[in-house]
């Protein structure tokens, strides 16, 4: 009787180690279920034609292989509200079950760190996958507009192309205006970054804020060979290696609040090219999401695809992506306060005033409350 309770035992024991092994394949059938012969949806917030729609498509088309059940994939570009638009769809409108991937630009977490009126989401939530790479913002000139140092700027009103009063082409002259006295005239309203490109080529605007030296390189790689453009400033926490001889608009900036300030704005551009999942993903799916990203960081054809067009990958993990975002997000009250105020738009040009309408977005006119 003894030699049969124990070898009950014995095979209870063996039953229960197997279900245990068992338990991470059948969640990996689970996952590969779930994906096999899906479409994702690869929602992107700018244009067509920027170094983002760029790096998200290279980016999916690599990583699905590394997904459980190589789905396919779609890429939906969603511009608008200075990213905000696609940030909400993503948030309040997209299934929350694996089958959408955010491509956003950084100043969406900005934008709920300052209030904005129409974020309806919440960054800290979304489940981040990681950052393809990380370049400081930069100030740029035409060749043709006369200006070869930023303390011309101080002196001399420079007129510079802005997309949506959201986006980074617009935030960052405001801001480098309030808290360096520059003189950066702004024209806002083109469609996209590519337009603003087009504009400084014809010569309705004399440069652009907003851009990185990543997605120069990467873009417009001919107009840093031939000098075409002229990089009087960059933005970041510290200076873009190789770039050492370009001033760091942190170290022009005496006034100790006031650098508090740029710095919470500076700081912004380390979350650099984020990805994302919606939030209420299942945990097993956003892992293997997570796990699919990391491969494809380390995949050489992807690696290779992306040094062809100039993107150098220099990935962040999923969790200090989050910590990053959650730290902007959760800044301090007085330093928000200030980022606020500095944030109020002067001296801006309306695209459609300033050239053809055909370059410029366009407005959608709110509809009136009935009653």
């Amino acid at each position: 009787m003894t030699r049969k309770i124990a070898f009950s035992h014995v095979a209870l024991a063996a039953v229960a180690a197997g279900a245990l092994l068992a338990a991470p394949s059948a969640r990996a059938d689970e996952v590969a279920d779930f994906y096999k012969g899906k479409t994702l949806n690869l929602i992107i917030s700018t244009g067509v034609g920027g170094s983002n729609n760029v790096n998200a498509r290279l980016l999916l088309r690599h990583m699905v292989k590394y997904i459980p059940g190589n789905p396919d994939f779609v890429a939906k570009n969603m511009p608008g509200g200075g990213h905000i638009r696609a940030a909400n769809y993503l948030y309040n409108v997209a299934p929350k079950d694996g089958s959408h991937i955010g491509a956003l630009v950084r100043f969406y977490v900005l934008h709920q760190a300052l209030g904005g009126k129409s974020v309806k989401y919440d960054a800290r939530k979304y489940n981040y996958l990681g950052s393809t790479g990380n370049s400081n913002v930069v100030a740029q000139a035409w060749k043709e507009a006369g200006f070869d140092r930023i303390e011309q700027v101080f002196e001399k009103e420079l007129i510079v192309g802005g997309t949506g009063t959201g986006s980074g082409t617009v935030i960052f002259p405001t801001v480098l205006n309030a808290l360096l006295d520059t003189k950066f005239k702004i024209v806002s309203g083109y469609k996209s970054g590519h337009e603003i490109d087009l504009a400084m080529e014809r010569g309705e605007v004399q440069g652009r804020i907003g851009n990185t030296f990543e997605a120069i390189r990467a873009v417009n790689p001919a107009w840093l060979k031939d000098g075409s453009i002229r990089i009087l400033l960059q933005i970041g926490l510290e200076k873009e290696p190789g770039q050492e001889s370009i001033p760091l608009a942190l170290d022009l900036v005496k006034d100790e609040q006031k650098k508090r300030i740029l710095a919470l704005y500076s700081g912004v551009v380390s979350v650099g090219s984020p990805i994302f999942t919606t939030p209420g993903v299942p945990a097993d799916r956003v892992a293997a999401l997570r796990k699919a990203f990391d491969a494809t960081m380390k995949d050489p054809a992807y690696l290779a695809e992306a040094e062809k067009v100039r993107f150098e990958i220099t990935p962040t993990s999923a969790d200090k992506l989050t910590r990053i975002v959650t730290d902007i997000v959760d800044a301090p009250a007085e330093v928000l306060r200030g980022a606020r105020e500095v944030v109020k738009y002067r001296n801006l040009v309306k695209c459609s005033e300033h050239t053809d309408s055909k370059y410029c977005a366009k407005v959608r006119k709110k509809k009136k409350k009935e009653g």
